[in-house]
C-alpha cells in the first residue's frame, strides 16, 4: 500500500510566510526528500535546516494521521 503525503493548509501558510528564497528551498527539500528520497538537508543553510525540521515534522504528522484514517 502506498502512503499519501499530506501538505495541510497550515503547512502551506507557514511556507508562504517565509521569504521567497526560503519558500523555494523548503518546498524543494520536502519534495526532494519525501517524494524522490534524495538527501537535501546538506544544501540548506542552518536557519533553513531548523525551519525544514519543523515543517517536515508537521507534514509527517499530518500524513500519518491521514494514512491511519484511510486504513480503517
Amino acid at each position: 500500500m502506498n502512503n499519501s503525503i499530506v501538505i495541510s493548509q497550515d503547512v502551506i501558510n507557514t511556507i508562504k510566510s517565509l521569504p521567497r528564497e526560503q519558500q523555494f528551498s523548503i518546498i524543494s527539500a520536502i519534495a526532494g526528500e519525501m517524494i524522490f528520497g534524495a538527501v537535501v538537508r546538506d544544501e540548506l543553510n542552518e536557519e533553513e535546516k531548523r525551519l525544514y525540521s519543523v515543517i517536515k515534522s508537521d507534514v509527517c504528522r499530518d500524513s500519518m494521521s491521514y494514512n491511519n484514517c484511510m486504513a480503517v
